[in-house]
């Protein structure tokens, strides 16, 4: 945790598939990587918008389901600041990415996330991760960005097989308000960590 306080910009853990929830609550718990809970799925309300947390994780699978629980409490999490930007993260897309061996261990519930992101207009994106690989799709009314890789990219293998890992940069996903007046849209960029530097 010491290497990661100094980084100036918020920063919101997510669990993974390789994760164990009461590990990163023991190692992260009441600090503001977890929104200052003890809890694997929170909010965190930031001035200019929400972010609200999601964890996808299922033991022992490599697959994701939110279940009924997390998804209404999701929209009541996102009834509370109907005015305000969402996003909504969690680790697994809650869409199919054309990858077949990655589809295979998706989101199985995306279709009920889906209706209550649709009930919320204000959720300006649905960030996951999990695929190893830059995607974006459109989603119930909102666009799912699904960031690379900081480690290493999987390959775009469009048929059956395992991608394997093409020698693709490692990066991450900037998403930003230009100008942030009334009603501008937020934009996502896809910054290798190979880059020389991001000014503010």
């Amino acid at each position: 945790m010491l290497a990661l306080n100094p980084f100036p910009l918020p920063l919101h853990l997510v669990t993974g598939n390789h994760d164990a929830p009461e590990a990163l609550v023991g190692g992260f718990g009441g600090t503001r990587f977890l929104g200052g809970g003890t809890l694997t799925s929170y909010v965190v309300e930031h001035p200019a918008f929400t972010v609200v947390v999601l964890d996808s994780s299922v033991s022992g699978s490599p697959g994701g389901r939110l279940g009924s629980g997390q998804v209404a409490w999701l929209d009541r999490a996102l009834a509370r600041r109907p005015g305000v930007p969402a996003l909504v993260c969690l680790h697994h897309p809650p869409v199919p990415v054309g990858i077949p061996f990655l589809d295979a261990m998706g989101l199985a519930d995306g279709p009920e996330l889906g209706e209550v992101v649709a009930g919320h207009p204000r959720v300006v994106r649905v960030l996951a991760g999990h695929v190893h690989r830059p995607v974006t799709a459109p989603f119930a009314g909102s666009t799912v960005a699904v960031a690379p890789s900081t480690y290493r990219q999987s390959g775009l293998v469009l048929r059956e097989g395992v991608p394997g890992y093409p020698d693709e940069p490692p990066g991450f996903l900037l998403h930003v308000r230009p100008g942030a007046p009334a009603g501008a849209a937020w934009v996502t960029h896809t910054v290798p960590t190979t880059a020389p530097g991001v000014s503010r």
